[in-house]
């Protein structure tokens, strides 16, 4: 069969382009494209179909006489001005659209069956005072000053926290690819986590691709957020001062607070052995707090016990040591139905399987809302505490 030419404009060529990395697009395209632009070629559908596969981008959207205007309000909520975000990759932006769904369905749910909206969300709208807002969230989340002394780890610490949100109604949703995509990594580069406020379906999203530690942080930092009522796509890695809203500097001084609380901090800083390194005392003290370096360095600066080119050189040390850790990891790829149930928040997953079993929600709205399939769901399920026919 012929190869069919087919009339695509220029505008959207250059457009798609801008969405991606030309790396990622192969020589043998990029000279097809450079073709197309410059007019000496005409490209087949096959083609653009390609194009439109290893871009990520609806093919629809190529026959169009002029690039989309996709309107992410979530954009506007970046906590780093940068160029990355300005041209947000398609990774992102399909999974804010994947976790707007998952939003829009808990509030249709929510409401449907008349549960009352959560008080938490923008009780502490309008607050200027980080301590005020720690006190509030302690008080909501039921959480003791020394919580992170129920667990062993950085990880145990997030799954800690994460049932505490569970039971107060938040919606945690977590993954490091988009959907079930694995060739579709997300880059914690671009974004750490984001937080969408609604009084019925509060949603945080948190990028698995950080370590353990920054994980944590970003829950929190998130948390702040969504007590103050406002928005927010997190993607600052060196939890600045410079260059960032009097409120992102609030959330982050509230993550800190609630992970290591100053006067314990005080105390433990206090009495490390003087004769040790000071690199060494900020990773013990990470250790006791079961969090990562990064939140103890920023403690110790403000509580002008080390002066920013230490907390630079902390910053920059375990960025590296992530990446080189990355890097290095065999990718095992672990238990799929593990890596499922900790990627889906398990209210969200119960009023699936209540709607279900209702006859609110069909099989297949379950499957797509989820990333499973009908072999999967079950396993999910079980794993959640779902109950299911």
């Amino acid at each position: 069969m012929p190869a069919v030419n087919v009339n695509i404009q220029p505008e959207i060529i250059s457009w798609a382009l801008s969405q991606t990395q030309e790396e990622k697009l192969g020589d043998k395209l990029m000279n097809h494209i450079t073709q197309w632009l410059n007019g000496t070629k005409t490209p087949t559908f096959n083609q653009i179909e390609e194009f439109s596969k290893k871009t990520n981008i609806p093919l629809g959207y190529f026959f169009l006489q002029t690039p989309p205007v996709e309107q992410i309000e979530l954009l506007e909520y970046r906590t780093v001005d940068s160029i990355q975000l300005a041209n947000p990759s398609r990774n992102l932006i399909d999974t804010i659209h994947e976790m707007e769904s998952v939003q829009d369905w808990m509030k249709d749910y929510r409401q449907e069956l008349g549960f009352d909206v959560l008080p938490v969300v923008g009780c502490m709208k309008g607050v200027k005072d980080a301590s005020v807002i720690v006190d509030r969230i302690r008080k909501d989340l039921d959480l003791e000053d020394t919580w992170y002394e129920k667990c062993k780890n950085p990880r145990e610490a997030f799954s800690y926290i994460r049932g505490k949100l569970e039971e107060c109604g938040v919606v945690v949703m977590m993954s490091g690819v988009v959907g079930k995509n694995t060739h579709r990594a997300l880059d914690v580069n671009e974004f750490r986590a984001f937080a969408m406020v609604d009084e019925w379906a509060p949603l945080i999203f948190i990028n698995t691709a950080d370590s353990n530690g920054a994980k944590l942080f970003s829950l929190l930092h998130e948390v702040a957020h969504l007590w103050l009522g406002e928005a927010d796509l997190f993607n600052d890695r060196r939890n600045r001062v410079e260059g960032v809203s009097a409120t992102e500097v609030m959330c982050n001084a509230v993550a800190g607070e609630l992970i290591v609380p100053k006067s314990v901090f005080l105390n433990k800083w206090n009495a490390s052995d003087i004769n040790m390194d000071v690199y060494a005392t900020i990773t013990e003290l990470a250790k006791y707090f079961r969090c990562g370096e990064i939140v103890i360095a920023r403690k110790a600066m403000d509580c002008k016990k080390i002066k920013q080119d230490v907390y630079n050189t902390v910053v920059q040390t375990a960025i590296d040591n992530y990446n080189q850790m990355k890097e290095n990891k065999e990718s095992s790829g672990g238990n799929y139905y593990n890596t499922m149930g900790s990627r889906l928040d398990g209210c969200f997953v119960r009023a699936l399987c209540e709607s279900i079993n209702m006859g609110r929600t069909s099989y297949t709205e379950a499957y797509r809302l989820t990333n499973t399939s009908r072999k999967t769901f079950s396993d999910v399920v079980q794993r959640l505490g779902g109950v299911e026919w």
